[in-house]
């Protein structure tokens, strides 16, 4: 029941917030997966050898890892521009 009241008691700041990280993810991921197809296309013969090797799984973790890294980044800048943080 707890988790259901959660969203009420959250300021519009922290709302505010939360939506900015979740679009912000949301259109970088849509990129990522975007590029990757590209990539796909483009360099067939690389892509081959990153997929056998499994040098494309760790270039995709660390890529969705900055992608979240900055989703982070501008909810917080946008809780700190609305204030919520009440130090």
């Amino acid at each position: 029941m707890e988790i259901l009241l959660t969203p009420l008691a959250m300021s519009d700041g922290a709302k505010f917030g939360i939506a900015a990280g979740v679009i912000v993810f949301i259109l970088l991921f849509i990129k990522l997966i975007i590029g990757f197809i590209k990539f796909c296309f483009r360099h067939p013969i690389l892509f081959v050898l990153l997929l056998i090797f499994g040098g494309l799984g760790i270039a995709f973790n660390v890529l969705l890892a900055g992608i979240l890294i900055v989703a982070v980044i501008a909810g917080f800048g946008v809780l700190s521009l609305f204030n919520v943080f009440d130090l």
